[in-house]
């Protein structure tokens, strides 16, 4: 398997797996934070991208077309519709 150029005693591949696994977990922050349900939907599709990215550095190609296609593709959808029979901001619970 080629490795490609090391930098810091890390392979290429390393880093950029590091780098898409660190944005997949800031777009899962962004989405559990978020109290626009379409912003969220949106941070969604970004970390299933980012795990796609993933997967192509690990070499994957039959996960990629999987977690695309459901991970952005049909997830997204469903939700979006979900949303479109709800309401789109969520709402803050006050305790008495």
């Amino acid at each position: 398997m080629f490795q490609g150029p090391v930098i810091f005693g890390l392979t290429v591949n390393e880093i950029l797996l590091a780098v898409f696994l660190t944005l997949a977990l800031v777009f899962t922050y962004k989405t559990l934070v978020e109290k626009d349900l379409v912003k969220a939907v949106v941070y969604s599709g970004g970390e299933a991208v980012s795990y796609a990215l993933a997967f192509v550095v690990m070499y994957a190609p039959d996960l990629v077309l999987a977690y695309v296609a459901v991970g952005l593709g049909i997830y997204s959808a469903l939700f979006l519709f979900v949303i479109t029979r709800t309401e789109r901001y969520e709402k803050e619970v006050v305790e008495a």
